[in-house]
């Protein structure tokens, strides 16, 4: 897992890593030409172009969906066989603060 901070993916630019699990790290990354943020998901795996297909497929699903709950996915796409995501940027308190605050815990 290389860092990849300060490098270039798609028409983004990875500021800085905001999460990390077994399969993908999540980094915010700003648009080069419009300063927007985004949230980049770059997989680990390096894909083969049938194994692009099926993410490819799969990410498709994904941008239909729409909930106000649901960080959307806005783009995908291959790049040196790494496939990656580009979703909204939800900035947000920890998941245990947010339950704490929900059942009165402060």
């Amino acid at each position: 897992m290389a860092d990849r901070v300060g490098q270039q993916i798609g028409n983004y630019r990875l500021l800085r890593l905001i999460g990390r699990g077994s399969i993908a790290e999540v980094y915010l990354g700003e648009h080069l030409h419009l300063n927007t943020q985004a949230a980049i998901k770059v997989l680990h795996a390096h894909f083969t172009s049938e194994d692009s297909e099926r993410l490819r497929t799969e990410a498709r699903m994904l941008a239909r969906l729409v909930h106000p709950h649901i960080v959307r996915t806005l783009d995908f796409d291959v790049e040196d066989g790494i496939p990656f995501l580009i979703m909204e940027y939800a900035p947000m308190a920890p998941c245990a603060s947010i339950i704490q605050r929900a059942h009165g815990y402060h």
